[in-house]
């Protein structure tokens, strides 16, 4: 690739910026909305009375593992609404307060990890002229008699020159998680479909594990804990992630009692519910 020259000759280095540009962000103009993904399926979070209206200013945090970060916001009550990630080099974190604007989150969490360091050169194409000397002498002739002379002639040639220009660029992992605060909780927990060696030690199919319990909602209250296995809520019975919310829903805001099993051992918990 060369630098292509302006119309009094002179060639543009700002091609050579967007040429370092280009080839260290990969073509990504704004990776942080570009490289976004919506854990909410399109829903609009400003509609949802479940969640806190969003700050003009959304706080921003280094985070500093993605795992126990996402494990301690969902305790305080936040939820993951999206997340960015992407591969680049020296991106702002900016970017990040931008698509957090847009998706109106509350909070979000930024990391980065180098990866490698890409090295190469780049042409740049200059223009270059020549002259060459050239010198004449000898004898003339004529009806006068003879004359001697002698002198020099200039030749200049126009022309272009290539030189190579070194680059380095590191580049990093990115991740952008974006979070919102929710008001309430009916039970106040997170969970997943059961895994297969759990099932496997149930001899069961049925049920969820809960992987976080949020502070101060009545699960906590009622000292439900991370990894307990719950059956039934009332007379409803849990079949899987999709069935539990379904099977709390009707005894919002009632006080019901909760069957589950924490290390093998079945427990019943009475739990006052909040309303959604």
């Amino acid at each position: 690739m060369t630098i292509r020259y302006c119309a009094d000759g002179e060639f543009e280095l700002k091609c050579l910026f967007s040429l370092v540009s280009l080839l260290t962000m990969a073509g990504c103009a704004a990776p942080y909305s570009q490289f976004y993904h919506d854990n909410m399926r399109g829903a609009d979070i400003t509609k949802d009375r479940r969640f806190a209206d969003a700050p003009s200013e959304p706080v921003v945090m280094q985070g500093k593992n993605p795992e126990t970060d996402g494990q301690s916001m969902a305790e305080t009550g936040y939820v993951q609404i999206g997340y960015s990630s992407f591969n680049g080099a020296d991106v702002n974190a900016s970017g990040a307060v931008r698509q957090a604007k847009i998706v109106h989150a509350h909070q979000v969490l930024v990391y980065s990890k180098y990866t490698q360091t890409l090295s190469g050169a780049m042409p740049l194409t200059l223009p270059d002229t020549q002259t060459s000397t050239t010198s004449l002498n000898g004898n003339a002739y004529g009806p006068g008699g003879t004359a001697s002379f002698s002198g020099t002639a200039y030749t200049t040639t126009t022309g272009t020159k290539t030189t190579y220009i070194p680059y380095s660029v590191n580049r990093y992992d990115y991740l952008a998680t974006y979070w919102v605060k929710r008001k309430s909780f009916v039970l106040g927990v997170f969970v997943q479909d059961l895994t297969s060696e759990i099932r496997q030690a149930l001899q069961s199919n049925k049920g969820v594990i809960v992987t976080v319990v949020v502070k101060g909602t009545p699960a906590f209250q009622a000292d439900i804990l991370k990894g307990d296995v719950l059956r039934m809520v009332g007379s409803e019975e849990i079949y899987d992630e999709a069935s539990f919310g379904k099977a709390i829903r009707p005894y919002a805001g009632q006080q019901v009692v909760i069957q589950l099993i924490r290390n093998g051992t079945p427990i019943l918990k009475e739990v006052q519910l909040d309303r959604e």
